[in-house]
């Protein structure tokens, strides 16, 4: 599923850095901010690692890495 800026369905993250136990994500086209917990993410997910998002939820759940667009990207 592609980013929808509407907020319905998924959404795509970069993780912009780590600090101690949580990574800081830039969320969507805005690049809006998020923490999350570095356990909740993929074993393989580092700095500039792009990411699927299920924002619906609460907390957001991070599905899956989007390879894709992380290695198109880097």
């Amino acid at each position: 599923m592609r980013s929808d800026p509407s907020g319905i369905g998924n959404d795509r993250a970069v993780i912009e850095r780590v600090e101690d136990t949580e990574a800081v994500l830039a969320v969507g086209p805005s690049r809006t901010p998020m923490r999350v917990p570095v356990d909740d993410l993929p074993a393989e997910a580092e700095p500039g690692t792009w990411l699927v998002l299920d924002l619906q939820l609460h907390p957001p759940i991070v599905l899956t890495v989007d390879e894709a667009m992380t290695r198109d990207r880097r």
